[in-house]
């Protein structure tokens, strides 16, 4: 069974009313999420920022400064791919977030933002990996630089194994220098996932093995 196949469990039918008074108490409760991300937004726009040395990391075209990726632009993302130097292949997940990016990038540039994708992976990989994706996001290379080491995007387990982890960076460019204003990973990576939130309003949600669902409902490994 896959998830292209329908399920055999499903919720319980109830009448009008009754799914009304539920939905009713369920929005409730999703209003209070929304006002609880509001206060911690405001949060984030009162984080102070660090400066970020303006690296050179190695485009297509050869070297890229941090600087050089925000274009004519004052605000940066960049998306933290996980791509090792030995790995043949980008990370399945951290591509499926690039796929979840907005079809229409002018979006983000209207806004004042700039995007990029940085991995640890000799540009000849990544270009490789893009051309295969389909994508003409510029990515770079930081493997002749510090910067997954300075900024933690590659740590090493409790077994001394070295690996890179995934996420996105937040940079203001202020009078020609990068400062990093905001970074996140694990889970706070969702907030830019707009598959992930439809899934999560369907039935069935994300049908991942972590889920609490009731019993019957479809479940895959997370990461399988």
């Amino acid at each position: 069974m896959n998830k292209q196949d329908q399920p055999d469990a499903a919720p319980d039918v109830v009448d009008r009313a009754g799914f009304d008074a539920a939905l009713a108490e369920q929005i409730e409760a999703e209003k209070e999420v929304t006002r609880h991300g509001d206060r911690v937004s405001a949060r984030r726009r009162r984080l102070p920022m660090v400066a970020v040395e303006d690296y050179s990391f190695t485009g297509p075209g050869g070297p890229v400064r941090l600087t050089e990726m925000f274009g004519d632009k004052y605000l940066l993302l960049v998306q933290n791919v996980m791509y090792g130097p030995d790995w043949d292949e980008g990370c399945p997940s951290c591509s499926w977030a690039v796929d979840n990016l907005p079809a229409n990038m002018g979006r983000l540039a209207g806004e004042g933002i700039a995007f990029a994708m940085v991995s640890q992976a000799p540009i000849e990989k990544l270009e490789r990996w893009r051309a295969q994706r389909g994508w003409n996001h510029l990515w770079v290379s930081s493997a002749d630089t510090t910067y997954h080491y300075d900024w933690g995007w590659t740590r090493a387990d409790d077994a001394g194994r070295e690996g890179p982890l995934p996420g996105y960076s937040y940079y203001l460019l202020r009078d020609g220098k990068p400062y990093l204003t905001y970074a996140t990973t694990a889970r706070g990576t969702e907030a830019i996932l707009p598959v992930a939130h439809i899934m999560d309003r369907t039935v069935y949600g994300r049908q991942q093995d972590w889920e609490d669902s009731p019993a019957g409902w479809p479940q895959y490994p997370t990461y399988g």
